[in-house]
């Protein structure tokens, strides 16, 4: 346990390790396995999109890229614009807590 503290989770002293109870620990091997997880898709990501960028496509004897710009390829402004109209459109999480609260404030 003790090595894995400090191999896999950062820690950097033994009174770390003696504080962390076995579900704590659970969940924080946990916790880290799911990162590596998560790091191992974005690897894999950018290595398809690395073939992706480098595709190309025949017309007659000539062979020539499919994406001729990085704007073709990814065009971050758009994505941008994708982005922060969801988060303009999704409904606040704790919008109406507020108004509950004041409500029973004044009773």
């Amino acid at each position: 346990m003790a090595i894995n503290c400090f191999r896999y989770l950062g820690f950097s002293s033994f009174e770390q390790v003696d504080q962390l109870n076995l579900n704590e620990y659970e969940i924080m091997m946990e916790a880290f396995n799911l990162r590596q997880v998560d790091q191992e898709f974005w690897i894999h990501l950018q290595a398809f999109e690395n073939y992706r960028a480098q595709a190309t496509t025949t017309s007659g004897k000539h062979t020539r890229p499919v994406y001729t710009t990085f704007k073709k390829f990814f065009d971050y402004e758009a994505e941008l614009k994708r982005v922060q109209k969801k988060q303009d459109t999704e409904p606040q999480k704790f919008s109406g807590i507020g108004n509950l609260l004041k409500k029973q404030e004044e009773k």
